[in-house]
């Protein structure tokens, strides 16, 4: 039709609208058969279950109970002694230490946290900034001390005063992850506390050792992760110690970070049971009882 046909009143009245949209009642916006997911029961019953079923929240809680299981039975065992090395110059000492600077624990807080947070210390590590590093190499020590050496970086020189359900539940709180997250954490620390036992379970090592832990099966599994320092300052770390314990952590598991549903439902099955195994063996010993390996010098020149 022309144009120039429309009279003045066609012109002007404009077409009805169509209704406002209604999400709830596209049939499309919901695939056919998903519906909400139902959260399993905390302890599992067996090593094949539906991942997709549990909620991250249950998922952490698991972790906590788990790891708390076996720091419970561990007692306090002290991490292998420095390697030392009498014949190092000390000019190459010192130059060390001017160029690495002061590693205190003290941190500062990051914006847009509560005061709770920004409170959170878990104390101080046991191993020295400036403490010896095994060799790599020609003459180099024995890979199980090196391991060893390693493992020191997860150790606190006392127990922190916040439980592994405290400082865990801040974390989740301030910087949230996903259950396969959660999942994968017990992944890394049921292989280096129960199937290799390179880092005891104990309570001077679960809070760095369940935080490196969080915050790598993070960087392996998520796209977006919450920024260093502020994860540090949740975690009641200071950025460069958060680094260190990072690292610390793929050396031990030998950079091997994949994970599949398969082996996430499999070991996690695997920490649970070795949790209760413990709970167990600490249900038959007295209230009193400590367990607690004297400590043990280690000189290698």
């Amino acid at each position: 039709m022309d144009p120039t046909t429309y009279t003045s009143t066609e012109a002007l009245s404009a077409p009805d609208l169509p209704p406002p949209p209604d999400p709830s009642a596209d049939a499309g916006a919901v695939p056919s058969g998903l519906s909400t997911p139902q959260d399993i029961p905390d302890l599992l019953n067996g090593d094949v279950w539906d991942i997709d079923q549990l909620h991250p929240a249950t998922a952490l809680r698991m972790l906590i109970r788990s790891v708390q299981a076996l720091a419970n039975v561990s007692g306090d065992i002290p991490p292998t002694p420095p390697v030392t090395r009498p014949t190092t110059p000390k000019d190459i000492e010192a130059d060390k230490e001017n160029r690495t600077g002061n590693h205190a624990t003290p941190i500062t807080p990051s914006s847009g946290l509560s005061s709770p947070c920004q409170n959170m210390l878990i104390g101080s590590p046991e191993a020295h900034h400036s403490e010896p590093i095994p060799d790599i190499g020609t003459g180099a020590e024995d890979v199980d001390i090196q391991r060893l050496a390693i493992a020191r970086k997860f150790f606190l020189k006392r127990p922190p005063s916040q439980t592994l359900e405290e400082y865990l539940s801040r974390l989740g709180k301030f910087c949230a992850g996903s259950t396969a997250v959660y999942l994968a954490a017990g992944v890394y620390i049921h292989r280096l506390c129960v199937e290799e036992g390179v880092v005891p379970a104990t309570g001077r090592t679960i809070h760095r050792l369940t935080l490196a832990s969080i915050r790598i099966a993070m960087k392996s599994l998520e796209d977006n992760q919450w920024r260093h320092e502020r994860y540090a300052g949740v975690g009641g770390v200071s950025p460069k110690q958060l680094s260190a314990l990072e690292m610390s952590l793929c050396f031990l598991l030998d950079f091997d970070l994949h994970v599949t549903k398969e082996i996430l439902c499999q070991r996690t099955f695997a920490l649970q049971q070795a949790a209760q195994q413990a709970s167990v063996v600490r249900r038959r010993l007295p209230s009193t009882f400590q367990p607690k390996l004297p400590a043990q010098n280690r000189t290698n020149a």
